[in-house]
């Protein structure tokens, strides 16, 4: 046991001893026993010169497992072996001038740090990351085989870290999470490329906003727009789909919604809007604090644009888990002027508990329930105890998704207020005088429908 003690003690001498050295020094999988992190200094330097950098993951498949089996000391000294392999294969692989450093964040994986230039494509970092995984598999492995007649299955993930956050611990923690989820498979391959384009999507504001009309259906009038999201064409991001999930894996749902909302404010000044306009949010953004103040900054750039004119549409692609919460948000929104509309009533339980939580200005009545419903005796039903619904807590209503006659007559049937779909006009990028040559045609088709219910 003094034995023991000794020896623990001069190995913290011998890492107290190593503080002074310059960060470069202990690069290769820096101690733990330190009072300052030399790596995270060392990629800190680097970004501070405008460089981006690369993080490659090798992940060890079961070594936790197998080093279970073993006593401690036996597989810490197989650990320190295996440490020592993999530099020697990563010299081999990759020049000194471009390694930043190595790191352990967890038993079963090395993560590697590297300078690139700017020019170098996600083909380039794989290609070269696939021969180095080859290598290491090889040579360490034959280690294993060595030491526990054991293979080890060897994985690998890589990707791009560029500047759009400033906080480098953040960046490292952030690009380490996605790139161990791309090397064991949690996400797909093509992840850090396709995160990187929206990204520069983003930046250059390469999306745009189309306009769907909501038509008052007492008198053919256009009660609204809302407005609707599209990606750059012929780009993996064109469909909203495609564009606001990914957005949300790759965590940067809040900066693409952001970028929306500036979008509609340029859409509706430019068009000189008068009519409300709805804009999709999703509960994830809307626990954003600086929502409200990007909102404020949009209302002085466009001082003809009234607070009340705004309805954020709470879309149900993530659920609310906190109604308490949500409802002190959506308090401070109303007391700006800012409306609110619960979207996809009807598809659903958690958008019928989002309606009797959070009691919203406007219910849309999801195309779900208005498709065929001309067919389907209890989808009128479900619209009658919507309708009943919205009346008793004094909700507005739209029925979404309206796309064929009949379904339109059954909405004149039952006295709906307000439609929206194909059937009265698709979304589109709208010039100035829309309003001027369409609005005639579309209020004399609904003053048709009215007419022939003798309303």
């Amino acid at each position: 046991m003094r034995y023991s003690m000794t020896d623990k003690w001069n190995k913290r001498f011998k890492l107290l001893w190593s503080l002074p050295f310059p960060n470069r020094a202990l690069r290769y999988f820096p101690p733990e026993f330190t009072i300052r992190d030399p790596l995270l200094s060392l990629v800190h330097a680097y970004r501070r010169k405008g460089n981006h950098f690369a993080l490659l993951v090798i992940h060890l498949g079961q070594f936790q497992n197998l080093m279970a089996k073993y006593p401690l000391a036996y597989s810490k000294k197989l650990q320190q072996q295996l440490k020592s392999e993999f530099v020697e294969v990563l010299k081999r692989n990759y020049s000194d001038q471009e390694v930043l450093g190595v790191k352990q964040f967890s038993s079963d994986d090395f993560t590697v740090f590297l300078k690139i230039n700017q020019s170098l494509t996600y083909e380039d970092l794989h290609t070269k990351e696939v021969l180095f995984r080859k290598d290491v598999d090889q040579s360490l492995n034959l280690l294993m085989e060595q030491k526990l007649h054991s293979r080890l299955k060897f994985q690998s993930g890589s990707m791009i870290v560029g500047q759009s956050l400033e906080n480098t611990d953040a960046v490292i923690q952030a690009g380490y999470y996605y790139v161990l989820s791309i090397a064991v498979e949690k996400l797909p391959s093509h992840f850090a490329p396709y995160r990187q384009k929206l990204q520069q999507v983003i930046n250059d504001k390469a999306i745009y906003v189309l306009t769907q009309p909501i038509m008052c259906l007492d008198n053919g009038e256009i009660f609204g727009w809302e407005v609707l999201t599209r990606g750059p064409q012929h780009s993996p991001f064109h469909t909203p789909t495609e564009l606001f999930e990914f957005a949300h894996q790759a965590d940067m749902l809040h900066e693409l919604e952001f970028l929306v909302v500036e979008k509609a404010f340029q859409e509706i000044s430019g068009r000189n809007i008068k009519e409300q306009v709805f804009i999709n949010i999703t509960p994830v953004t809307l626990l954003q604090p600086a929502l409200l103040t990007h909102l404020i900054l949009c209302m002085e750039q466009y001082p003809k644009i009234l607070p009340s004119q705004i309805i954020f549409e709470i879309t149900e692609r993530h659920s609310i888990r906190d109604f308490e919460h949500m409802g002190t948000i959506l308090h401070a929104y109303r007391k700006h002027g800012f409306r609110f509309a619960v979207d996809d009533a009807g598809a659903g339980y958690s958008s019928l508990q989002s309606i009797s939580e959070l009691v919203p200005d406007i219910i849309k009545i999801d195309k779900s329930v208005i498709q065929n419903i001309d067919q389907i005796a209890v989808k009128q039903s479900l619209l009658k105890a919507l309708l009943f619904f919205a009346e008793d807590i004094k909700c507005q209503v739209i029925a979404e998704g309206v796309e064929r006659v009949e379904e339109a007559n059954v909405l004149f049937e039952h006295q709906v207020p307000m439609g929206q779909g194909y059937y009265f006009a698709k979304p589109e990028r709208m010039q100035f005088d829309y309003a001027r040559t369409h609005v005639p045609h579309l209020k004399e088709k609904i003053m048709k429908l009215r007419a022939a219910y003798n309303l």
